[in-house]
């Protein structure tokens, strides 16, 4: 009997000691996760639901799955090849929001043509894949792929879209057919938010079943997925100069490729970031506006966190005043280093840059134009943005965010901001 008891008081022990491990275990893991999904919670300015980011994550995860533009073997042209074109007989005629735009229709429409590929075919006035890469790399390819396979292919092959496809001619027509000699398609131009449109192309029902696109209702969702797709992702270089904003940035320069909602990496910011406790608003302005500076000094002094403003700005002159208006208030204020040169896409660079007489000309545009990048990429990751109407810079920004977005109404003697409606 004693050596029963003694035999029982011995497990009991075991078993507690067990427990004992298994509670710190529990309680050593939670701080970190915890703090994450505080600051999820916290992210009260994200208009995504939870039911929201999973249709999302689902049709991200299909397309990732399903479609493969990175063909090989690289000696094999795929069934059909869809370019983004831009070259230098174009002129400078599209800034960088517009091109995000004719890039996402461009991206759609050869992803609902089966045994299709993209590819960027844009060199002027610099190349898109200096920037960003796909994430994953598969999901596009570069323009010297482009050019490997233009060399390869005769010329009757290639079809030039010279002018944008009507909505009507993407809503109704049977591409299948009339593309089915062809081997490469050139665009440059679509109708705005042409993917929409493909979004009614009964021809095309299957292939978007196949990806989950005929869940998403909102031309910002569509978007969004091209920005996690193409847009998300820095090369080394452009890495390398956006490393002194990482903070800006969510603690992280890029996404992961994980959507678990349990695991930490799929977030949006690194736990270590999170536990920062700031509130990063990101302010675009293309005409100096007391209003609108006054507008995120409010918002600074209505949370609790530590409130910092990431300004860009479309010229040089408007960054300084913008900053100055800011002087006075308590609040953090950040941009992009004056080292880099105020050009959109569609402008001249600067003559005032210092480069390096070693510099090459890839490098020159690499800085002259690399501003403009880092503003837009900055601001897709803001808790919050404030801006102008009818700015297109700031509008494919937040829909790559998808947080609160407040913008200046133009045309009135009065400050009216109001939230952003067209998502």
């Amino acid at each position: 009997m004693a050596i029963s008891r003694h035999m029982k008081l011995k497990s009991w022990a075991g078993l507690f000691l067990v427990m004992l491990v298994f509670l710190f275990t529990i309680h050593s893991t939670i701080p970190k996760h915890t703090i994450q999904l505080e600051a999820e919670k916290q992210i009260s300015f994200n208009r995504l639901s939870t039911t929201h980011q999973q249709v999302l994550n689902s049709a991200l995860a299909h397309i990732r799955l399903g479609y493969v533009a990175n063909k090989t073997p690289d000696y094999s042209t795929p069934p059909l090849l869809v370019l983004y074109s831009f070259h230098h007989q174009q002129g400078m005629t599209k800034n960088l929001d517009d091109r995000l735009l004719d890039i996402t229709s461009a991206y759609f429409f050869s992803m609902l043509q089966p045994g299709s590929a993209f590819a960027y075919d844009m060199d002027w006035p610099v190349k898109f894949e200096w920037f960003f890469s796909s994430l994953p790399e598969y999901m596009s390819m570069n323009t010297d792929q482009a050019n490997f396979y233009k060399e390869r292919t005769q010329a009757h092959e290639i079809m030039h879209h010279l002018e944008p496809m009507t909505e009507e001619e993407l809503s109704n027509k049977y591409f299948a057919e009339e593309y089915k000699n062809t081997k490469i398609i050139s665009t440059s131009d679509w109708p705005s938010a042409g993917w929409m449109s493909l979004r009614e192309n009964g021809y095309m029902k299957a292939t978007r079943d196949q990806y989950r696109l005929n869940h998403l209702s909102q031309k910002s969702d569509w978007f969004w997925l091209t920005s996690r797709l193409l847009f998300s992702r820095p090369t080394g270089w452009f890495s390398q100069q956006l490393e002194p904003y990482r903070d800006m940035m969510g603690g992280k320069l890029e996404y992961s490729e994980n959507l678990s909602p349990w695991n930490p990496e799929s977030y949006k910011v690194t736990p270590e970031f999170a536990a920062k406790q700031w509130l990063r608003i990101g302010l675009r302005v293309t005409l100096e506006s007391q209003c609108l500076v006054n507008h995120v000094v409010n918002l600074c002094k209505q949370t609790n966190k530590k409130c910092h403003v990431f300004v860009s700005a479309s010229h040089r002159d408007l960054l300084k005043t913008t900053r100055n208006q800011m002087k006075s208030h308590r609040i953090a204020v950040h941009a992009v280093a004056e080292g880099f040169g105020f050009a959109d896409l569609n402008e001249e660079p600067e003559n005032n840059l210092d480069h390096s007489i070693f510099d090459t000309d890839e490098n020159r545009l690499k800085r002259d134009y690399a501003r403009t990048f880092m503003d837009w990429i900055i601001l897709s990751r803001m808790d919050y943005l404030v801006g102008q109407e009818e700015d297109g810079f700031l509008k494919t920004a937040a829909w790559a965010a998808q947080v609160q977005t407040d913008i200046l109404i133009k045309n009135m003697t009065e400050c009216h901001i109001i939230p952003m409606s067209d998502w």
